[in-house]
């Protein structure tokens, strides 16, 4: 009886103990729970089909992201053509091909036209992209295929969309484009890929590349090349074997193989023997994250001025409302008639309406120094913004982007004298000569 009460006590003890365990499990488990008066965090239910984001991303990222913008701005939706699969898959650089005379063939009546899919075939064939140094090329053709001289803001938004959404994937892009309007192209997308990291080469030719003698070839094959490099983190412009500042370039000829210059920035590198990249030159990569900001505000008027025009031009400017910005393109450094009062009246009811009046030179060198003469201090007063060395094409893109923005017309003249993404120089030294040989031997 003994052994059997001593039996009993035992079993009751570990019930007990097993018991006690059992209250703290639920007490802790009670305590995990969040109270009424607590969120309760969301359970987000996906197919067990669907992959994850980290997936789909991996998987197709540009095909999710790309859209179109508008009804009149459609992005290239095919999945960009390798052309050559020797290249190194170390870099991969994406071609956009937009149209102008490089793509272009005889369409047998005497005329030129492009003719779609007819280029990447011939790209197809190039040897010098069946080489392991070259970059890994990729091709993709918009639809449609436009002459440069259609090139509006909405196609610049096309082009920078693309690069937006294939920016992650590769290391460098080269527009093909028309000359006509490529630098304005060139100008427009410096503003509006803002904090760029990675070389975007435009380039076009004065010949078809399925002529016998043809600048296509070289201009295409430079821009590959440049678009590969990991220097570059801006617009660039490719023509005859010189590389230049995209908001720096004007075309310069409609006739000569060497159809492009940079009148007032010095060349970033020369195709020769050798490669020669002038590193200096060269801009500093950006340290925010990479964003586009579209243009869509184009009202924006350029006015040439010459001798004896008239001023009643400027009375329904005047009473406009639709204009946002002018360039002016002024004589030499900023001068304009000085017995015109009616036209400085003009502008001054101009700027005081909110219109953003820009000045420029008409000369291919050389910059606006409103200040200099008593006529364009005038201009100053009068609230007018000196483009200094800017060209036309940098001047009229820039205001554009900047109104594009939602900057008020102070702070679009103020952004206006500041460089932006190198379009302008503001580092000039000016000295005097007070005596003959003072101020010259310290240079």
């Amino acid at each position: 009886l003994a052994g059997k009460g001593k039996g009993k006590g035992k079993a009751k003890a570990k019930a007990k103990a097993r018991a006690l365990e059992a209250r703290k499990r639920r007490a802790a488990e009670e305590a995990c729970k969040p109270s009424r008066s607590e969120p309760r965090a969301k359970v987000l239910k996906r197919p067990a089909a669907a992959p994850s984001k980290a997936a789909s991303r991996a998987a197709a990222p540009a095909a999710r992201r790309r859209r179109s913008l508008s009804p009149g701005i459609p992005i290239p939706q095919a999945k960009p053509e390798l052309l050559n699969p020797v290249g190194s898959k170390q870099r991969k650089v994406l071609i956009l091909y937009t149209g102008g005379t490089l793509g272009m063939q005889d369409l047998g009546n005497g005329t030129l036209g492009p003719i779609p899919g007819a280029l990447v075939r011939s790209l197809r064939l190039l040897d010098e992209l069946k080489q392991p140094r070259m970059p890994q090329c990729f091709f993709v053709e918009f639809d449609p295929i436009l002459d440069s001289a259609d090139m509006n803001p909405e196609d610049w938004t096309a082009i920078a969309r693309a690069i937006e959404s294939w920016y992650y994937e590769y290391d460098g892009f080269v527009v093909l484009h028309g000359t006509d309007t490529l630098a304005y192209t060139a100008s427009a997308l410096s503003f509006m890929l803002e904090n760029l990291a990675k070389p975007v080469i435009i380039t076009g030719a004065q010949l078809p590349i399925f002529e016998p003698i043809s600048d296509a070839r070289q201009n295409f094959l430079g821009a590959v090349v440049f678009a590969g490099l990991a220097d570059l983190s801006e617009v660039c412009v490719f023509f005859h074997g010189s590389l230049f500042r995209g908001n720096r370039s004007v075309k310069a000829s409609a006739s000569s193989l060497a159809a492009f210059a940079s009148p007032s920035y010095p060349v970033l590198a020369e195709l020769g023997a050798p490669i020669n990249i002038f590193r200096r030159r060269l801009r500093e990569p950006p340290r925010g994250r990479f964003r586009l900001q579209e243009i869509h505000c184009t009202d924006v008027l350029v006015v040439w001025v010459i001798p004896g025009f008239s001023d009643d031009f400027f009375l329904p400017l005047v009473s406009s409302r639709s204009l946002k910005g002018m360039v002016l393109l002024l004589y030499g450094c900023g001068n304009a008639p000085a017995r015109k009062e009616r036209f400085l009246g003009r502008l001054k009811q101009l700027v005081d309406s909110g219109v953003v009046v820009v000045a420029c030179s008409q000369c291919t060198h050389g910059s606006v120094v409103l200040e200099k003469y008593a006529v364009g201090k005038a201009f100053m007063d009068c609230g007018v913004v000196g483009a200094r060395d800017m060209t036309t094409e940098a001047a009229v893109t820039k205001l554009a982007y900047l109104l594009s923005k939602g900057l008020s017309p102070e702070q679009c003249r103020r952004s206006m004298g500041e460089d932006l993404r190198g379009e302008m120089s503001t580092e000039v030294t000016e000295f005097t000569i007070n005596e003959p040989v003072t101020g010259l031997a310290s240079l």
